[in-house]
């Protein structure tokens, strides 16, 4: 098992890209770390005080819990150890790559956490949360680079930050694609004068679009919009000029205009309009079951000040309250009811480059990776919680984690290669019968394992090292004619 982890990170690049961005020993800390969460599935750090005895790691002098608190410390007042191993990451981006930008929450107890506010918490624990934001190439299936900011900060502020970072990082040409918390004019305005094309989820009631989605709805429901790979979905793009608004950061005295002024451009800007019918189903369901839930607070006497800002909104929009006493009433705006139903299964990417609506969906669901990242976070490196006190403490530990993830998302993506070599080497004839039946029996033992018990099967090999003065040789237990050809498959020579 480790003989394929240490394989992992030396042909990834990863370990070379640590090694580079700090000193030999802090470099072998972080990488051990980052081995043991790859190989226990995110057990916690404890664990590795006597998982270590058994399983050979780059640190060879112990890891104790003084030793990665210490790390971790070390690692978060170093910001320029964080930001080299970033800026390695990104340069191994291709030219435009598309990259994603999402976020998740974390939970903590800390009460000595600044950044730890309630806010909108995902695991919905009832918890304080840190906001984890996450750039995420999508062409070569990698992690690049994180930031953390307050739990209760809403994701369309990130933007800026974000760009900023990347711009800091070298990536100069990339396509950032988003979900609709992050859209807003000034996030549109702020890529377009940076420089970055953009794909952006966003919400069909806004002014310059819903009047769009009225005017193609009939077009929208022929067979000749039918997306090519998904016949369930329909689009159509429309361009259009649109106007931004931007704030110069330097006055001009040649034209007059002061330093903080507002200024207007215009860009060409592509919607790319979408209907799907399930969705339309889904989204119905969703919209009634929120306003039955807001309709039932606010009888049992919730104060509409204390929902969010979101929540205020549609019981504004939606609901009429009538108070007789001490008895509250709530009854539903059927004309406002029925005009959201008109919108349901309608949904938009906005885009200043992507003017085939059908590439821009492919791009944009390919985003949806990024979740699976956070979900591995959460499962495979210990992060659904914050296990740290100080916020250079949980900056450090962040970053251990995201090595691991760069470890892990490299690994995935090489199965899901191999899964596809071999589907296809099933039935080619140049292999032998007997190498046609070891393929098969490779690929179903892929399909049905996870990576993570992948790892432990091989984690029962065991190994015998003889030296002597004439020879230093190794040998392992036999392994079936499966196991080589995906050790062989993998590049991983044992010798």
């Amino acid at each position: 098992m480790m003989d394929i982890i240490q394989h992992i990170g030396e042909e990834s690049g990863i370990d070379d890209a640590v090694y580079a961005s700090t000193d030999t020993g802090t470099a072998q800390k972080i990488i051990s770390l980052a081995r043991y969460l790859l190989a226990t599935n995110g057990q916690t750090l404890p664990g590795i005080q006597t998982w270590q005895f058994n399983h050979p790691l780059p640190y060879r002098f112990g890891i104790s819990e003084d030793v990665y608190h210490d790390l971790f410390v070390d690692i978060g007042l170093d910001e320029s150890l964080q930001q080299n191993f970033f800026r390695e990451r990104c340069s191994l981006l291709g030219e435009h790559d598309a990259i994603a930008y999402d976020s998740t929450t974390v939970s903590t107890y800390s009460v000595y956490q600044p950044e730890a506010r309630y806010g909108f918490n995902k695991a919905k624990d009832g918890l304080k949360t840190i906001k984890l934001l996450t750039l995420y190439s999508i062409d070569t299936r990698q992690p690049i680079a994180f930031t953390k900011q307050a739990g209760n900060l809403p994701d369309v502020t990130a933007i800026r930050n974000a760009l900023n970072q990347l711009s800091v990082l070298g990536v100069k040409d990339a396509e950032i694609i988003t979900d609709n918390g992050y859209y807003s004019e000034a996030n549109l305005s702020e890529m377009l004068q940076n420089g970055y094309d953009f794909i952006t989820l966003v919400k069909s009631n806004i002014s310059w679009v819903k009047p769009q989605i009225d005017k193609h709805m009939e077009e929208l429901s022929t067979i000749f919009t039918a997306c090519p790979y998904d016949t369930t979905t329909h689009g159509v793009t429309v361009m259009l000029k649109h106007d931004f608004e931007k704030v110069r950061k330097y006055a001009s005295r040649k034209h007059g205009i002061e330093k903080g002024a507002t200024e207007v451009f215009s860009r060409r800007i592509y919607l790319n309009i979408f209907f799907n019918a399930s969705r339309q189903a889904e989204d119905r369901i969703a919209f009634e079951k929120d306003i039955l839930e807001l309709k039932k607070l606010i009888e049992e006497g919730a104060d509409i000040e204390d929902l969010p800002q979101s929540a205020q909104a549609k019981v504004k929009k939606y609901l009429t309250i009538r108070t007789w006493g001490d008895k509250v009433t709530v009854s539903f705006k059927e004309k406002a009811c029925r005009e959201a139903y008109k919108y349901h299964g309608y949904f938009v990417l906005v885009s200043n480059k992507e003017k085939d609506c059908f590439k821009a969906l492919e791009k944009y669901r390919k985003r949806e990776v990024i979740e699976d990242l956070f979900q591995a976070d959460k499962q495979q490196a210990d992060g659904s919680r914050v296990r740290v006190w100080t916020p250079d403490t949980l900056r450090g530990r962040m970053f251990v984690q995201f090595v691991e993830l760069c470890y892990y998302e490299y690994f995935a993506d090489k199965i899901r290669q191999l899964k596809d070599d071999l589907r296809s080497q099933e039935s080619d004839e140049s292999f032998s019968s007997e190498e046609r039946k070891t393929i098969t029996k490779l690929r179903s033992w892929l399909e049905n394992t996870p990576l993570y018990l992948q790892l432990q099967w091989f984690d029962t090999v065991e190994e015998v090292k003889v030296s002597s003065e004439l020879h230093n040789r190794r040998w392992n237990t036999e392994v079936t004619a499966r196991d080589r050809l995906y050790l062989d498959r993998l590049g991983v020579d044992l010798g």
